[in-house]
């Protein structure tokens, strides 16, 4: 029997042949890299989907009742934060992610925001672009002897506590649940911002760390520490972060973000990258071999 699957991003990036190992699926895709996406338009042109595959897309209850049949989310991202979780329990649809693909692109990617930041590359660069070559406003900063503190200390953040010690950097963390760890001291949240030269986002979404960094923490950090977040964009209040940077409270910030507020790119002590920290040759292979085979394995889920 034929199940109908909708694709909801873009077909570019993937193979032609990435669906060929599944046999008796008929792939929509709701993306064809033209612009003018509507998440709802795409649900409603698809009202027969029984699977949908996703990333980061707003699928809350009133968006997936656009598919009454649908019945199986495949995610090809590790969170699934962006779900509504109850409106699937209630009508019986079985949402599976795609886990340890990223390999250590994020944690990499996350180190070289670091750097840009601390070695401030970006007004360096777009100096050097201007034929300016006595560029002395913007003065970096030496990391060894530094501390970085690192919220949420899971496969990511390991990775990065890792990479942060060969730069001589004394490593602290915070974590949900306390845990032994040699990577580094584990210390309460409010002396990691205290302490801190440089801040590491790398946990998870979850309801209670909805704005986890916002105006109240952000009179707490260290004044000019460098923020890094590789996180999902709702753990930080935009706003107050803006006006870290803005103040001066921050000196520097290093987002891949995903949200499109312009204020941030006419900040000269902010560099970006599109939410794309994991989008590395061999993340994206792997990414595609997992996300296919859980596709595979999920379908047979009576």
């Amino acid at each position: 029997m034929t199940l109908k699957c909708l694709f909801l991003n873009d077909r570019e990036p993937y193979p032609e042949d990435c669906f060929d190992a599944i046999p008796d699926l008929q792939v929509a895709w709701a993306q064809d890299h033209r612009g003018g996406f509507s998440l709802e338009r795409a649900l409603a042109a698809h009202p027969d989907t029984e699977i949908l595959v996703t990333t980061l897309m707003d699928l809350c209850a009133e968006n997936l009742a656009l598919l009454p049949r649908l019945r199986l989310i495949v995610t090809i991202t590790t969170g699934t934060d962006y779900i509504d979780k109850d409106y699937c329990v209630r009508h019986g649809i079985v949402v599976r992610n795609t886990p340890g693909f990223t390999g250590a692109s994020v944690a990499e990617h996350a180190v070289a925001l670091m750097l840009a930041a601390a070695k401030r590359l970006k007004p360096y660069d777009e100096g050097v672009r201007r034929g300016d070559f006595q560029v002395f406003e913007h003065q970096s900063i030496e990391l060894a002897g530094r501390t970085a503190g690192i919220i949420g200390l899971g496969t990511i953040g390991s990775q990065v506590a890792r990479m942060l010690s060969g730069f001589g950097l004394r490593v602290l963390f915070c974590n949900r649940r306390p845990r032994a760890s040699d990577l580094g001291t584990q210390v309460r949240f409010e002396r990691l911002l205290t302490d801190s030269d440089i801040l590491f986002l790398t946990l998870s979404m979850s309801p209670d760390a909805r704005h986890l960094i916002d105006a109240r923490t952000l009179a707490q950090v260290k004044p000019g520490a460098i923020l890094i977040n590789i996180s999902p964009d709702a753990l930080i209040d935009v706003d107050a972060l803006h006006e870290a940077l803005q103040t001066g409270r921050l000196s520097y910030a290093g987002l891949d973000l995903h949200h499109q507020d312009r204020r941030f790119l006419d900040l000269p002590n902010c560099i970006l990258s599109p939410r794309r920290a994991w989008y590395t040759e061999e993340a994206f292979e792997r990414r595609i071999r997992i996300f296919t085979q859980t596709l595979a394995e999920a379908i047979e889920i009576p």
